[in-house]
Formats: structure tokens, C-alpha cells, sequence
């Protein structure tokens, strides 16, 4: 799963520093690099607005050390200082600056660490987080905090084409770590327009689906419920710290289990959460076959 490089969003915040140091460890189990990366507003911008009309590059280079400084000193107790000092810092928009360093390095993984906001302890993923599960071409792990050592992983999966990849995405992530795997399907009622019954999704997981996870049948479950609602209660009686979901379309068949309930997970995170980007199959147009004349 982990190839190249991983790559880890920092801000300064907690949140950020906690995510640096489970990509950092995660980097080192994989032996690939571990990235940090900053997205810095520009100086020209804040220029522009105080009416200075003063924009030089002296200025600009030194905002980018001064961030530097700042994130330095929120990094120095979760990351070695080397990883701190090859960190990327760079103007532009959050989204933008990442998907640069991804592509630039191969990564093969994203890392963000989830806010916590409000007196309701209610964990949110923060725009950040919200804008690249959007734009993903690499998994993404929104941390809620340190993971602990062996930490248990749990996968989602509905009877969709995204199963498979983020089956596998699970199973790998599961054996870097050395940890223990539990695989969860909710069987969702379909709306009556869909004039399916109401258990379909269960036959097809349990012939298609069950038979590519390597765990004894007592670790794959079947429930029946709100998938949110399900995945929630499920993690919490697992203990899992991981849960696993794929993100795939927006149409009603592929929003069954993963799509508004991925958003759903991480605005509510009720433990970390990896997302698996799997786009749509190409539709494949059927080639027609001349019939072979009759010999005369």
C-alpha cells in the first residue's frame, strides 16, 4: 500500500502535530519517507491590504521562515528534527500546495489531523480535510490523536465496485501496523423506487465480497441499520481506532454506504478515519462482431 513517500498537512495546531507523528511512524514501518507540508498565506496579499503597495521577495521569504520558526516549535516533540527541517513551506491555497508535494513525490498517502470543536466534543474533520476527500488521487488518514501501538482497524464496505480496492487498502494498512483487522457491511434498506429487497446487499456481499477479506468468519459482520449510525456503534464496540471507507460516486447505488456516509465520518469522528479514493470504472462499450459470411 505504502510505497513513496507519505504526506502530512501541518498548521501548528495539536491536531496537526498528533498527525505528523502517526505519518512519521507510519513512514518509518513502510521505510519511505515521511513529508511535512505547510501552506503559508502570501505576504503580498496582506500587503495589498494594508496599502503598503511594499512587496518584495525579501518579505515574502522571510513570512515563510517566520511559519517555519512556528511550526518547528510545535513539531519538535512528535517528530525527529530532520523531518522537521526537510518540511515543505509554500504560499498558496492548502488544497493547491498538497496536491503539489503529492504529485511531485509519488506520495502514496495524505495525512490530516481532525479538529475539535465545540463544547459538544464533537470531532470535526475542518475544511481542510473536507476540500481534499473531494480532490483525492492518494488515501487519506484523518487522525483524532496519537494512535496506539497495534491499533485495531476496522473496514467498511458496501456491495459497490469499491469494495475490493479499499478491502485491500484495509488489509495492507492492517499488516504494516501489526494490527488486528474486523470487517463490518450494513445492510441499508433501499428505497422503494429502487424496487430492490430489502436483504439484497447481503447475498452479494457475502458471495463477492466476504471471500477476498483474510479473516475468520468471526471477524466479518453483518448488521442492519443507519450506516453512520451502525459504523459508529460497531468502532466503539470493536475498539477499533481505524475505521476504513471508500470513496467513490455520488449516485444514489454508489452513495449506499460510502460517499455521504465518508463525510458523515469524518465530520463526526468518532476515531480516525482512512479514506480510500476509488474512481468509477469506465464503462466499456460493447464491440460488435460481424457475422462471419456462409461459404458459398
Amino acid at each position: 500500500m505504502i510505497t513513496q513517500s507519505i504526506v502530512v498537512g501541518v498548521d501548528g495546531s495539536p491536531e496537526s502535530a498528533a498527525a505528523a507523528s502517526v505519518g512519521w511512524k507510519m513512514a518509518v514501518a513502510a521505510d519511505v519517507p515521511c513529508r511535512l507540508v505547510h501552506a503559508a498565506g502570501a505576504v503580498n496579499t496582506s500587503l495589498a491590504m494594508a496599502g503598503t503597495g511594499v512587496i518584495t521577495e525579501t518579505l515574502q521569504l522571510a513570512a515563510l521562515a517566520g511559519a517555519r520558526d512556528q511550526l518547528r516549535a510545535s513539531l519538535q516533540d512528535h517528530v525527529p528534527s530532520s523531518v522537521v527541517d526537510a518540511m515543505v513551506v509554500s504560499t498558496g491555497p492548502t488544497g493547491d500546495v498538497l496536491e503539489a508535494v503529492i504529485a511531485e513525490t509519488h506520495a502514496t498517502m495524505l495525512v490530516l489531523g481532525g479538529k475539535h470543536h465545540s463544547t459538544l466534543g464533537r470531532w470535526l474533520g475542518g475544511s481542510t480535510v473536507q476540500h481534499m476527500v473531494r480532490r483525492l488521487t492518494v488515501p487519506l488518514l484523518v487522525t483524532a490523536g496519537e494512535l496506539r501501538i497495534r491499533p485495531g482497524v476496522m473496514v467498511a464496505v458496501d456491495p459497490s465496485y469499491a469494495a475490493g480496492p479499499t478491502i485491500d487498502q484495509a488489509v495492507a494498512f492492517a499488516r504494516l501496523l501489526g494490527s488486528p483487522l474486523h470487517a463490518l457491511h450494513v445492510v441499508d434498506p433501499p428505497p422503494a423506487i429502487a424496487e430492490l429487497s430489502p436483504d439484497w446487499s447481503r447475498e452479494i456481499v457475502e458471495r463477492d465480497i466476504w471471500p477476498r477479506v483474510p479473516l475468520v468468519e468471526q471477524g466479518k459482520v453483518i448488521r442492519e441499520g443507519v450506516p453512520f449510525d451502525t459504523i459508529v456503534n460497531e468502532a466503539a464496540s470493536w475498539r477499533a481506532d481505524v475505521v476504513v471507507v471508500g470513496s467513490h460516486g455520488k449516485g444514489w447505488v454508489d452513495r449506499l454506504l460510502i460517499g455521504s456516509v465518508t463525510e458523515d465520518l469524518l465530520n463526526n469522528l468518532p476515531c480516525a478515519v482512512l479514506v480510500v479514493p476509488v474512481p468509477k470504472p469506465e464503462r466499456v462499450e460493447p464491440v460488435e462482431v460481424p457475422a462471419l459470411a456462409a461459404a458459398g
